[in-house]
């Protein structure tokens, strides 16, 4: 399955639309998956929409939501379709949301459903109408309107139990606060589980626990997610070497460095930085 690499250009958002007609001659979408959340929307014509292991035929006015890191593709001999590719976890970098905080990211990527069908939802088709119309709108105004239109189709998510609500495990929430401060301060250095429980009232395997209860996930996939995530911008905005780069992250070395990275993303950081000085976008 292929790893994607989303590049988002239009307005410095997250967000990108397209627009496109589907063939059979041209019935090039395979089984993928990427770090964003998919939204399909089909115009006219039916598609047939692979997820996972599960096979779903989609009419005209019908929409799916794959989630993020979810495999899928998209067939069909005569369709058109819009799709809308959001990623929650750089929400807070490009919003300046406090919101949304690397925790809830990252619980987003690991607790929520791998997708959800609409049929007839006309508050959904009407979102996302606006959202296509501004898109390609390059007027100053539709940078404001997109934005909130963005948060809008956030709320909407919130409302079909689309992404993991906080409020559920507010109190555990509390008790592994410590070793997420912890984590977010001191990720680019080696970290133990020592040091983690140090942190708390409980003990390394009680905290480990509690936190894989919270997120879906270890606490060490927790710090690689940070780490990469930290990579990635590394690899935009500097000419480090992928050693360098591996070593500013707090991997122990490049090997696994590029195991993590790859897991990730599909590829390796060299791989990436090619795509990235390339303009490859998808």
């Amino acid at each position: 399955m292929e790893k994607e690499i989303i590049v988002y250009k239009k307005f410095n958002l997250p967000i990108k639309i397209n627009n496109i007609k589907m063939e059979e001659k041209n019935n090039y979408l395979k089984m993928h998956s990427h770090m964003a959340i998919e939204i399909v929307q089909v115009l006219s014509g039916t598609i047939s929409c692979y997820v996972n292991d599960d096979i779903i035929e989609l009419t005209s006015k019908q929409i799916i939501f794959i989630n993020s890191n979810t495999g899928h593709k998209l067939c069909s001999k005569k369709a058109e379709i819009s799709y809308l590719q959001i990623d929650i976890s750089l929400l807070e970098e490009n919003l300046n949301n406090n919101e949304f905080s690397s925790l809830y990211a990252f619980i987003l990527h690991t607790k929520s459903e791998p997708y959800l069908i609409f049929k007839d939802n006309s508050e959904l088709t009407e979102l996302l109408n606006k959202m296509n119309i501004k898109y390609f709108d390059y007027s100053k105004a539709s940078y404001w309107y997109l934005k909130a239109y963005i948060y809008e189709l956030v709320a909407f998510m919130y409302s079909q139990s689309l992404v993991f609500d906080f409020v559920i495990s507010k109190e555990k929430i509390k008790k592994i606060e410590p070793v997420v401060e912890y984590v977010n301060s001191n990720f680019k250095s080696p970290i133990t589980l020592d040091d983690i429980s140090n942190l708390t009232k409980y003990n390394k395997y009680t905290i480990c626990h509690i936190f894989k209860e919270v997120s879906g996930s270890t606490i060490f996939d927790y710090i690689n997610f940070l780490r990469i995530h930290f990579a990635i911008e590394r690899l935009k905005e500097t000419g480090n070497s992928i050693l360098e780069i591996a070593v500013e992250c707090g991997f122990s070395s490049v090997t696994y460095f590029n195991r993590v990275f790859k897991n990730y993303l599909g590829c390796s950081p060299s791989v990436y930085r090619k795509q990235l000085s390339q303009n490859i976008i998808y």
